[in-house]
């Protein structure tokens, strides 16, 4: 069932893993857990320009007015999520590169390289080209037309950032897939705090944002 999500769902959620992920759920799931709680002051909410869906009992996610998915990311970037506490991350250790498949191409045979200097695992935290991949990842194909980050969580894949440049999309892949692995206590980002760069916006500029993603279906 989706409904509008208004200024009386005090709701606190909760989140295992990647801020790129979009379900949360109302159980508490302890230490190892992102709190959040809906933002009831939050304009956005307020003015009724967020719908909330029921997924399989306990979860839930939020969907703008277009039906499209927000990411905990966005949710926290339009402010309609709080994070109340951050999860306790496992401490960092040695990590052995995995059997997934090497891509053919040497610049790809280089970033996976370069993501396996970073602590993170091949076909878990991330996969280059047409490598194998677990069920949350971040990942990278080059082609012709140029070069594309995705997400990949639970079978989908949903793109993060597209260029004709290679050492662009090259600087978000590895950016992003550090992250991810941060969330698994490896790699170099374990124990940062990820931005959500809107901190200093104004409420009116957080809604212009919002508008800007309705018309632009980014």
């Amino acid at each position: 069932m989706t409904r509008t999500l208004t200024a009386h769902d005090d709701l606190e959620l909760h989140r295992v893993g990647y801020e790129r992920g979009d379900v949360l759920l109302r159980t508490a799931l302890g230490p190892v857990a992102h709190r959040y709680r809906v933002d009831t002051t939050c304009p956005l909410v307020v003015d009724g320009l967020v719908r909330v869906d029921e997924v399989d009992g306990d979860g839930v996610r939020f969907l703008d007015t277009n039906l499209v998915p927000l990411t905990v990311r966005d949710l926290r970037r339009f402010r309609i999520l709080v994070k109340v506490a951050d999860a306790v991350r496992s401490a960092p250790g040695a990590v052995p590169p995995s059997a997934a498949s090497v891509p053919s191409s040497p610049d790809l045979v280089d970033l996976r390289d370069d993501a396996l200097d970073n602590g993170l695992l091949d076909g878990v935290d991330f996969t280059v080209g047409d490598g194998t991949s677990g069920d949350e990842c971040i990942t990278f194909d080059g082609g012709p037309d140029g070069y594309v980050v995705g997400y990949r969580d639970a079978g989908a894949t949903s793109t993060l950032f597209a260029s004709r440049s290679f050492a662009q999309a090259r600087a978000v892949f590895l950016d992003e897939a550090c992250w991810l692995g941060a969330e698994r206590g490896r790699g170099p980002y374990v124990g940062r705090d990820q931005a959500v760069g809107t901190e200093g916006w104004t409420s009116a500029q957080v809604v212009a944002a919002y508008e800007r993603r309705l018309l632009e279906g980014v």
